[in-house]
């Protein structure tokens, strides 16, 4: 008797111990797959630029690029991560960890400024760099045929004249450009919506469904294409590092030609 109780005491002590083996290969295959849930992003039609002169391609990213300035944050968004220092890229004096748009063969886009062109982002500034002067690019209209941006949505954690987080740089000509402070607020961390658009020859910006900026362009005939993620306006061409300065989460990324 005393051998059958031991017997089935050993039974009973190898379930409890299969099923708490099970539990936690359940508990750990959830927390696996939502710590590697990608964000809503087509990676297809973006290439990465990098603060350690790197590009990658559309493809690579496709295939689940990770690096220091480009991984899944715990929440599940894509931080681009910027540091001080770095490479910079041709005409700019400041590093990035930013995409840029291409099409769906890979190369380079390059869209008519007169058609339907949006770009709709769920987006939060985790990291700012540069104090009361930090400020950080998270989304661009890119004036391809100049090689100058027509317009820039920067954060800013500490509040500009108007008490907002965000600021526009404006520009039609090369180094004639114009900022103009917003009073929309977003805290450090906080998530907002930002859509930017040149539709029909008229650039607007939209914040959390309200649209703060619109303006026409005097010319015609250019081409552009939308870039977003990390272009800390504080950082500077430097000795390469992976401490982070500055970094930007995306949640979600939809660009829409028509």
């Amino acid at each position: 008797m005393k051998s059958l109780f031991i017997s089935q005491k050993k039974n009973r002590f190898m379930s409890f111990s299969k099923g708490i083996a099970v539990l936690s290969l359940a508990a750990a295959f959830t927390l696996a797959t939502s710590a590697s849930a990608a964000p809503n992003i087509d990676y297809h039609i973006w290439s990465l630029q990098q603060p350690d002169g790197s590009t990658i391609s559309s493809s690579t990213l496709v295939s689940g690029y990770t690096s220091k300035y480009f991984y899944t944050a715990s929440d599940g968004g894509q931080a681009f991560m910027d540091p001080k220092t770095g490479s910079t890229t041709s005409g700019s004096s400041h590093p990035r960890s930013e995409m840029r748009e291409q099409t769906t063969s890979g190369s380079n886009a390059a869209w008519s400024w007169n058609g339907t062109n949006t770009m709709t982002n769920q987006a939060a500034v985790t990291l700012q760099g540069g104090g009361s002067s930090g400020a950080t690019t998270i989304g661009q209209i890119f004036n391809s045929t100049d090689s100058i941006p027509l317009a820039e949505l920067e954060y800013t954690a500490t509040p500009n004249s108007k008490g907002g987080n965000f600021k526009i740089l404006y520009e039609e000509a090369k180094g004639a450009g114009t900022y103009t402070d917003l009073s929309t607020k977003a805290a450090l961390g906080s998530k907002f919506t930002y859509q930017m658009s040149l539709s029909g020859g008229v650039a607007t910006i939209s914040i959390n469904g309200s649209q703060v900026f619109s303006k026409k362009p005097s010319f015609s005939g250019k081409s552009f294409y939308f870039k977003c993620g990390d272009y800390d306006q504080t950082a500077t061409s430097g000795s390469v590092t992976t401490t982070p300065y500055t970094i930007v989460e995306l949640y979600s990324v939809s660009v829409v030609h028509k």
